[in-house]
């Protein structure tokens, strides 16, 4: 059995968009036109939105932030194979709007790959967020970053 953990992206002008936001997949493996499946090894951080829609807007929009591990606690998440270590998770519009504006900001303002922030800085991301903090409150802090260094 393999350790790999398969994401599934799918495009569909206007109807679905399930992609990876961020995280560098060990290997990809087009399937047609509109799908693709990215592979993962264990103990890598990553980004994936689902979203999807209809004649009426859209109806689901989802932003995870998880780890792919095969041991311990572990959630299943639609489009991922096997379960996987979520950091944070976000659902509906307005939370996925908030998440990634936030996410924006954090991506340009660290001065380390956003892949190597430790996993308690996407748990205290996740509650900033979720208790619709200011932006301040979720920007990497000093103390993540010389932390990761003094090891």
């Amino acid at each position: 059995m393999t350790d790999l953990t398969v994401i599934q992206c799918h495009f569909v002008r206007g109807v679905l968009n399930h992609r990876l936001r961020f995280g560098k997949p060990d290997k990809t493996v087009k399937l047609d036109k509109y799908r693709k499946l990215a592979c993962f090894k264990p103990e890598e951080t990553l980004g994936y939105i689902r979203w999807r829609a209809n004649e009426y807007g859209t109806q689901d929009w989802r932003f995870f932030i998880f780890k792919t591990q095969t041991t311990g606690l572990l959630t299943r998440v639609p489009g991922v194979t096997p379960a996987v270590k979520v950091l944070a998770a976000f659902h509906g519009t307005q939370a996925v709007k908030r998440a990634l504006s936030a996410f924006d900001d954090v991506e340009k303002s660290s001065p380390e790959p956003i892949e190597t922030l430790p996993d308690a800085y996407w748990v205290s991301f996740q509650n900033d967020i979720s208790a619709r903090q200011t932006l301040s409150g979720v920007l990497p802090h000093s103390s993540h970053v010389e932390a990761r260094h003094a090891i």
